[in-house]
């Protein structure tokens, strides 16, 4: 949420990484604030994270049931942000974690009365994302492309 107040809603597309309502709830809190003294009250989009497969060490909801309820809830709950879409991070090499991805933006799009191709879809890294794309990917994260690999040697 500092973030949020930080950059302002003019330059913060949006937040790819919400999965509990306690974020979707501090985020909101802060969109409010930034509007207060708004002529034009403005949204901040955000994707909910979907854990699409079930490893421990990956964040987001379940697909099962989970995604819908915090839709409904941060639909009804958060009137300052915009659910635009839905992300993961997949297990390397389980395309199968795209098609889930898909699958639940199917499950979600009514819930927000939307057709599925309204929401974006964000899945895919540097060693995947053209099979993402196939698969329906409109954003794709490609950083280790464009920065090279991530040095984890000074955390040892």
């Amino acid at each position: 949420a500092a973030l949020v107040k930080t950059v302002g809603l003019d330059k913060l597309a949006c937040i790819e990484t919400v999965s509990t309502l306690k974020l979707a709830a501090k985020l909101n809190r802060a969109v409010d604030t930034l509007n207060e003294d708004a002529e034009e009250k403005k949204k901040l989009g955000i994707y909910i994270q979907v854990n699409t497969s079930g490893e421990e060490s990956k964040s987001g909801l379940s697909p099962d049931g989970e995604v819908a309820d915090l839709v409904k809830q941060i639909s009804e709950e958060c009137p300052g942000l915009s659910i635009d879409g839905l992300m993961t991070i997949g297990a390397p090499g389980d395309y199968s974690c795209f098609d889930t991805l898909v699958k639940c933006r199917d499950e979600v799009a009514p819930l927000l009365g939307r057709e599925p191709d309204e929401l974006e879809l964000s899945m895919g890294m540097s060693g995947d994302f053209e099979i993402a794309v196939a698969k329906g990917a409109t954003s794709v994260r490609v950083g280790s492309t464009i920065f090279g690999q991530r040095d984890y040697s000074n955390l040892k």
